[in-house]
């Protein structure tokens, strides 16, 4: 269910997804990721909405929202081995087939609902992730608060 979804739940969904159309995510460039996560807990009428998203706090002291939480996460991922951000770089993560598997498996016990909003997720994904990665900033780099 959608209202039970944690944000770890979420971005392992979205990362297996995205993995497995060869959406390459950025690891060491994290602005993309802030910002998707910012913009779909801004978008309270996208049905299938995860309620994690309500209290996901932003701040706001640098040039982009920045979550800590979601910081945090990323981090721990690359740290207990679930993804990988190979040197000399770290500029993007990969999974491994075996993680994508696992993951994707609790994508499939999902409601339509939610699967829905996930699917939703991935299109921003790409617009947002293939920006940052060609080098170019996102094109509502200045979001307002509100």
């Amino acid at each position: 269910m959608a209202a039970e979804m944690t944000l770890g739940d979420f971005v392992k969904q979205l990362a297996a997804l995205m993995q497995r159309q060869r959406i390459s995510m950025p690891f060491k460039n994290q602005r993309p990721w802030h910002f998707l996560l910012y913009e779909l807990k801004r978008a309270s009428d996208i049905p299938g909405r995860p309620a994690f998203l309500d209290g996901l706090t932003f701040d706001w002291d640098g040039p982009y929202p920045k979550s800590q939480e979601l910081h945090d996460f990323l981090h721990a991922l690359h740290w207990n081995a679930s993804v990988s951000a190979n040197n000399p770089s770290y500029e993007t993560i990969t999974l491994t087939n075996d993680v994508v598997e696992l993951w994707l498996g609790h994508y499939e016990q999902l409601e339509e609902e939610a699967k829905r909003f996930i699917d939703e997720a991935v299109k921003r994904a790409r617009a947002e992730f293939s920006q940052a990665l060609d080098g170019r900033k996102p094109a509502d780099a200045v979001c307002s608060v509100g």
